[in-house]
């Protein structure tokens, strides 16, 4: 970005130019940590979240939708198809991963 007098940040936007950039480092850090742990054979579910919920953050300020809502009590309670499942456990004892 080039900086002309007609063009020049205001304080408030560089305060949140600089919150952007520190939750993109987040976003990437708890990643990397989620990565770590899978590749450890562990699940670490507060990893996860914290990872999903500053991704969601992130990607509300780049304009795309964030967290989906909470589930109703009318979804199912298992909406992930049966294949799928199958195809994760092959996977894993193909990886000798046991979760």
């Amino acid at each position: 970005m080039t900086i002309r007098p007609d063009n020049i940040p205001t304080i408030d936007d560089l305060y949140l130019f600089a919150a952007i950039g520190h939750l993109a480092s987040a976003r990437n850090h708890l990643q990397a940590a989620v990565f770590k742990f899978d590749d450890a054979g562990y699940e670490h579910d507060p990893t996860s979240r914290a990872y999903s919920f500053v991704a969601s953050i992130f990607a509300e300020f780049n304009g795309r939708q964030g967290l989906s809502p909470a589930p109703s009590s009318q979804m199912p309670t298992n909406v992930i198809p049966d294949h799928v499942v199958q195809a994760a456990r092959e996977y894993r004892r193909q990886a000798r991963r046991t979760y």
